[in-house]
């Protein structure tokens, strides 16, 4: 049975999840953590992929980002290079090897501002609903204070 076909629109606006293999809490450490977000830096300023990412979290063992991406780029490429390139230099550091991500990324398109608000609150709001901090700005990897320590990443 092959798999349905990504749903893509040329110059969208999605909500992409991916979860880590088996549920575990690969992504539990700082360490972890800032090394997705420096994999993400990585895509936009060094290999010059055309996407704003507009909110993100990254949990324990799944992420949330936010992304709108430029007229003619390709989500699929854009998303590809970055869960792979962090999956190949966290099983590099932590001596592991095999699959990181559970099965390939969800993409949700976001259309209108009524999905955009409701889908950055509940990005912003996964720590929070988790139960790992009281408001959403007191979690290090949500979008409050992903702003001020990894300037020029996120786009609002």
């Amino acid at each position: 049975m092959s798999r349905r076909c990504r749903v893509t629109v040329d110059g969208g606006m999605y909500h992409i999840i991916n979860r880590v293999v088996a549920g575990d809490m690969l992504l539990g450490t700082e360490e972890s953590k800032r090394m997705f977000m420096e994999v993400m830096r990585e895509a936009r300023f060094v290999k010059k992929f055309r996407f704003r990412v507009k909110n993100i979290t990254v949990m324990d063992n799944h992420v949330h980002i936010m992304v709108k991406m430029e007229e003619g780029e390709s989500l699929s490429k854009v998303m590809q290079w970055i869960f792979s390139v962090f999956a190949l230099r966290y099983n590099r550091k932590y001596g592991r090897y095999g699959h990181l991500w559970a099965d390939r990324f969800r993409s949700i398109v976001i259309a209108g501002i009524m999905a955009f608000e409701r889908t950055f609150e509940y990005i912003g709001n996964n720590p929070v609903k988790a139960g790992m901090v009281a408001r959403a700005e007191d979690y290090g990897y949500g979008i409050s204070r992903i702003m001020t320590r990894w300037k020029g990443l996120i786009d609002l």
